[in-house]
């Protein structure tokens, strides 16, 4: 099964990060297991004499203790595994969704008529061929800007001449804008 790409540079999440991950979720499961492990042995391992009524009173006085280990050790379990995974997400979240959000704020920005800038994201951060798409995409639309403000620009030179000229510069100008942002529809 393959990923989303974008702009045919290759996934936009990188198999390593995502084989990272699955192994930190492994190592932080293990780790969990071991820890519940170790509890359970130490509370629970007590050696039993030989005979029956000694293994009988042994286990009749281990009884009262064995719901508190029970319930210390899977208390530390969940949250030592659920810590430490509350903690893997935050990361996976600031790695994968921070770059989002920069690009959503760049967006907003655009769609309120700010300059549009390019994006830049963090050297380790996931999703590279999203930013170089979009970068490209905002190059394109800069170029574009500067073509429909050279055509308007030299319809303006016309406003001084008679006004069918200075119209037909005009409605000229605004055709050939209109066409080329036809393409963003």
């Amino acid at each position: 099964m393959r990923g989303p790409e974008a702009a045919g540079d290759g996934p936009l999440v990188q198999r390593r990060y995502v084989f990272g991950l699955l192994l930190r979720l492994c190592v932080n499961t293990a780790g969990g297991v071991g820890i519940l492990f170790v509890i359970l042995y130490f509370g629970l391992s007590r050696p039993l004499p030989w005979d029956y009524a000694g293994v009988f009173h042994a286990l009749r006085n281990l009884s009262p203790f064995l719901r508190p280990i029970l319930a210390v050790s899977v208390l530390v379990y969940a949250l030592l595994a659920c810590g430490s995974t509350a903690a893997l997400c935050v990361f996976i979240l600031h790695k994968v969704a921070g770059p989002l959000y920069r690009m959503e704020m760049i967006l907003d920005q655009f769609s309120i008529g700010a300059p549009t800038r390019t994006v830049s994201f963090r050297h380790d951060d996931q999703i590279q061929g999203l930013a170089h798409a979009f970068n490209l995409w905002i190059g394109t639309l800069r170029r574009d800007r500067q073509r429909w403000l050279a055509t308007m620009m030299d319809a303006e030179r016309h406003r001084l001449q008679d006004e069918a000229t200075c119209r037909a510069e005009m409605e000229e100008a605004l055709r050939k804008i209109a066409e080329d942002m036809a393409r963003y529809r």
